[in-house]
């Protein structure tokens, strides 16, 4: 399995890495997802390019592949 998610340098220059966010019609969303196709769309891929370009600050589209089974199973 592989978790796709969209990370930067906080805007703010802590030197920080985080997820980035983009407005959808629901709102602002963190951009992380297992389907790579849902967070590489034109639109977000525009808003993006805009907070890097406003910033500075390189934002970069990350696969993380899962090595390990389950660390934490939570049940109900």
């Amino acid at each position: 399995m592989t978790l796709y998610a969209w990370i930067g340098e906080d805007e703010l220059g802590s030197g920080q890495i985080g997820l980035k966010q983009a407005l959808v019609p629901a709102g602002y969303i963190p951009l992380v997802s297992l389907k790579r196709e849902k967070i590489d769309r034109p639109e977000i891929i525009g808003q993006l390019q805009m907070q890097a370009s406003f910033y500075g600050k390189t934002i970069r589209l990350v696969a993380f592949e899962l090595q390990e089974g389950t660390l934490v199973e939570l049940t109900p």
